[in-house]
This record gives C-alpha cells, structure tokens and sequence, in this order.
C-alpha cells in the first residue's frame, strides 16, 4: 500500500531525503555555518550584542524603509507619471503587526533547546524575515499598480501565481513522497521546468530587472504603459522565484529538521555523535533521563 502522507516515514525512509539535490546543496550551506558555531551550544556576549544589531539593522530596519517610502508617494501622488492607489495597505501598523508576528516565531523558536535544531531555527527565522519582506513588497506593488490593473487585475495576477505555485508544489510533493517511500517514476517535462524555475528563478529575476533598465534608457519617446508592464513582469517573476525557492530548496530541509526531532536517538547514532555534541550541554542538564539512557 502506497503511503500518501510525507510524515509517516520510519527512520531508515526518512534517510532517502538526503539523495534530494536541493537537500544536499542546502546540508552544504549548512555544514559552513556550523564551522563557525559555538562547540558549546551558546554564544558570547559579543555574538549575542552583533547578533541584536543585525537584527535591528535588516529585519526590523530594512523592512520598515517601504512604509516612509510609500508615504512620499502618497503624499507627491499628483507628480506621479504612474496612479496610485488612494486606499493604503502597507501602513505603519501592518508593519507592527508584521514585526510582532515575526517576533511570536522568535520567541517560539527560543524555546528550542536541542543542538542539532539549532541550524534550522536560525534559518527558519532568516525565512520569514524574507516571507514577511516579500509581503511589504506585495503591499506596496498592489498600492501602485491597482488604479491601472483593477481589483479584478490584482486578482488575476495573484490567482496566476497561486496556481503556478499549486503545480510546483504538487510536482515537489510527489517527488519527495516517492523518494521517501523508493517508488519508481520517470523524470517529467514538468520536473526539468519546475527545476529550472527554483535554480534560474534569481538569475532570471536578475535578467528582468536588466532589461528593465535598459528599456528606461531608451524609452523616454514611448507611453508609460511599457514601462509599467516591465515593472509588473519583474513582480511577476519575483513572486515566482521566491515560490519556487520556498518549495524546491525549503520544504525539504525542513522536512528533514521534522524526521530528526521525530528521531533524534536514531539520527544521533547514525550521524555518529554523542549526547553533548548532539543535544547540548544545556539541554542534557535539563534532561538528565538522556545521560542514564546513554550509559545503559
């Protein structure tokens, strides 16, 4: 009988993720910022202090530079070559309401105390830091492209992106169940393009945005209509791209953070590490039940 469920695999099924390319590239990023990880679970006082300012710096302080800009914008919306929307929806406290959320997973996160996850809630957090920053994007891209596009337009647009998004996970969904569970399938079309959209996606991103340039460049004689069409194709591809990485380099790395907290006994032995190097110093003070089992 063909298990359906992703998270029903035993141990020695949950091993086949790692012949997952995305998975191995993502192991790789990680086993560099383990070099630079505290051996004792902890970081210094120093760490901890750059570690605030960063935080002040980028996921509290870049994401709140759209609310001021937009602002401008609304106020000098009569100087404005392109309409903008007289309803505002990234405002001051979306942002709070953004930044609270953001800090709720945080401090949920704080409360995972075990080693070997400790990788993964750092790169949960830089996640939804970028989840949260292409929401204030989508925001402000609705405020200024509504007036032109209609409710129905913004409507269409997402739906085209939802849907797209739909079939890339369903192709990633059904990849990883039959990797899991060792049921044989042949490499679709669909696969090579969906793959080609999570490895491409920045580059092509990167391209649009190049191109875009260049029409500004050259097209001062033409209407505003195509520069507002490169700038919606550029949202188009950015949205796509940060779906795709979401779905082909994310779901599967945390996929595997899931099997490790369900079998963390089995994943320690067979990564060959022991009950400090595993779980932490910290952790086992709280847990002490792990250091008799361990001498058992």
């Amino acid at each position: 009988m063909t298990k359906e469920s992703l998270f029903q695999a035993s141990f020695e099924e949950s091993l086949n993720l790692e012949d997952d390319g995305f998975l191995q590239y993502q192991l790789k990023e990680q086993d560099k910022k383990l070099a630079k990880f505290p051996k004792k679970g902890y970081f210094s006082l120093k760490t901890r202090l750059i570690s605030l300012v960063l935080t002040l710096l980028f996921p509290i302080g870049l994401n709140f530079i759209l609310v001021p800009i937009l602002m401008v914008l609304r106020d000098d919306a009569e100087n404005l070559t392109i309409p903008i929307s007289k309803h505002e929806l990234l405002t001051v406290e979306v942002y709070f309401c953004c930044l609270l959320i953001w800090l709720v997973f945080v401090l949920i996160g704080k409360r995972i105390k075990r080693l070997y996850l400790f990788p993964y809630r750092f790169h949960f957090h830089t996640i939804t830091y970028l989840i949260w920053l292409v929401l204030e994007f989508d925001l402000a891209g609705i405020e200024l492209t509504l007036p032109t596009l209609t409710v129905w337009g913004i409507l269409i647009f997402f739906m085209a992106i939802l849907l797209l998004g739909y079939w890339m996970f369903g192709i990633k969904y059904r990849s990883i169940r039959k990797l899991l569970y060792a049921e044989k399938s042949a490499i679709t079309i669909q696969n090579k393009v969906a793959k080609i959209l999570s490895i491409y996606g920045t580059g092509i991103l990167g391209l649009a945005v190049l191109i875009k340039q260049f029409f500004s460049i050259f097209t001062s004689g033409f209407s505003d209509s195509l520069k507002g069409l490169g700038l919606l194709l550029t949202w188009f591809i950015a949205n796509l791209a940060i779906i795709a990485m979401l779905i082909f380099l994310e779901f599967p790395y945390f996929l595997q953070a899931y099997y490790k907290w369900k079998y963390p006994e089995e994943y320690r032995e067979w990564e060959g590490k022991s009950l400090e190097e595993w779980y932490g110093k910290k952790y086992l003070k709280k847990h002490p039940e792990l250091l008799k089992k361990g001498l058992q």
